[in-house]
């Protein structure tokens, strides 16, 4: 995934019709980054594409789902979405606040005959771009432990690659925060998405966390 983006390429919500290539793209997990348990994306949000078009309701906010199409074809896709099972963790009265603490990048893939072109690169700005927009704090995507070819390209994009079972801690409106990897074989690249803020490691306790915090 290096290299110029193709001249024709765009990047955009995908339209209603788009679902069945969305889904099959997605399902190749491109670089060791995986949709959490189930693997491969369920028709439904195939269906769901066709039905509503890039930006999908969810219980909790939208999905949204860009594809980059080269010409007429649809050569990658990235969908995001509000961390739907960490937020129903969360006590009824606090979930509406969670919807935009962070956004996960569930689904990041790009058609073999057009990788090396700089595509994934542009699906991930511009989703980047579009979390952004929505009032999203920070982006969030699970690196399969040991895919340090993807860590780099993350790394390379701006995001901190968290250690095993090292908890990311943030502020919401609801107070502070915190998410793990969820000890399931993966490991957490994170980047701030509004300006001021950062991402620090820090030692409490002798444990190990990332915390985002405003710059002062």
């Amino acid at each position: 995934m290096t290299g110029r983006p193709s001249s024709t390429i765009t990047i955009a919500l995908a339209a209603p019709g788009d679902g069945p290539s969305a889904v099959a793209l997605g399902a190749l997990a491109v670089g060791g980054l995986v949709p959490a348990p189930g693997a491969a994306p369920p028709p439904a949000l195939a269906e769901a594409i066709d039905a509503h078009g890039g930006k999908v309701p969810l219980p909790y906010g939208h999905g949204r789902c860009l594809v980059a199409r080269v010409g007429d074809a649809v050569a990658g896709m990235v969908y995001t979405t509000p961390p739907i099972r960490w937020i129903r963790d969360h006590p009824p009265a606090q979930r509406a606040a969670l919807v935009h603490s962070l956004v996960e990048i569930e689904l990041l893939a790009v058609a073999e005959p057009h990788r090396g072109q700089g595509i994934g690169s542009a699906l991930l700005t511009a989703a980047e771009e579009t979390a952004r927009s929505a009032g999203s704090h920070l982006a969030l995507a699970k690196i399969r432990i040991g895919a340090f070819a993807t860590m780099r390209w993350y790394r390379k994009r701006g995001y901190t690659i968290a250690a095993q079972q090292e908890p990311l801690v943030f502020r919401t409106r609801a107070g502070f925060e915190s998410c793990d990897d969820g000890s399931d074989g993966h490991q957490l690249a994170v980047k701030a998405l509004q300006p001021g803020v950062v991402l620090r490691r820090r030692l409490e306790r002798g444990t190990s966390l990332l915390l985002a915090e405003r710059q002062t």
